[in-house]
């Protein structure tokens, strides 16, 4: 059973580690927001992720493999990731004018603190946002048919046990703990950011999530034909 435990939290990490949307909304959040915000978008993706832990455990995600179930979350990707790229360039232009609005002895941080309080109320809850990238990333749905049900059924012996269950939890155990690690980096870590690096990460962020959502369009587009 340990075993079982300790794979599932490994490879849990190892699939949390690349930095996707995610990873740049976790960011993003926590330099803009603090901490909280930051962890919530993670929890909501790890939540996603548990869904489809459970899908896979009855059988279920098999049956979203058609290609009509790939268009409707791959067309839902494009959406929340385009939204998020809007999103993060517009906080880009929204940071404090003057850092003379903020009590003397940390005037950048008091300001932005208060500007990311007020945009992160206007740009959704962070929760439903974590959740909405990962359920409708038709690549994590992918990696569930193929290796993630491939490793679940291995350490259930081909059926819904309890060794599967164990592995199922750690390894959703195993991304929320790295998404944790990301947001209290970037939630304590925006004390020492200015002005203009969170204006500069903003905008490398809302490159990037444009860039997936190209990215995911893509492929939509090459599976559609």
């Amino acid at each position: 059973m340990i075993e079982v435990v300790v794979s599932g939290w490994l490879i849990g990490v190892a699939i949390a580690l690349p930095v996707g949307p995610v990873i740049t909304e976790i960011i993003r959040r926590g330099l803009r927001a603090g901490f909280l915000p930051a962890w919530q978008v993670g929890l909501g993706a790890a939540a996603s992720h548990a869904i489809l832990v459970s899908l896979t455990l009855l059988g279920v995600v098999a049956l979203l493999d058609r290609p009509i179930w790939h268009s409707i979350l791959g067309g839902a990707g494009v959406l929340v990731l385009g939204y998020l790229g809007v999103d993060a360039l517009r906080a880009s232009t929204v940071l404090p004018a003057a850092e003379d609005a903020a009590p003397a002895g940390r005037p950048a941080l008091s300001a932005v603190a208060q500007a990311g309080a007020t945009h992160a109320a206007q740009a959704g809850h962070p929760f439903l946002v974590g959740f909405g990238i990962g359920i409708a990333n038709p690549i994590t749905l992918l990696w569930f048919l193929t290796v993630g049900g491939a490793l679940i059924a291995a350490h259930g012996g081909g059926r819904p046990g309890p060794l599967a269950v164990a592995f199922g939890v750690s390894f959703v155990s195993g991304v929320l703990c790295w998404d944790t690690v990301v947001a209290t980096l970037a939630g304590y870590g925006r004390r020492w950011m200015g002005r203009a690096t969170l204006r500069t990460i903003n905008v490398i962020a809302g490159v990037v999530f444009f860039g997936f959502a190209v990215r995911l369009l893509w492929k939509l587009a090459q599976t559609l034909r």
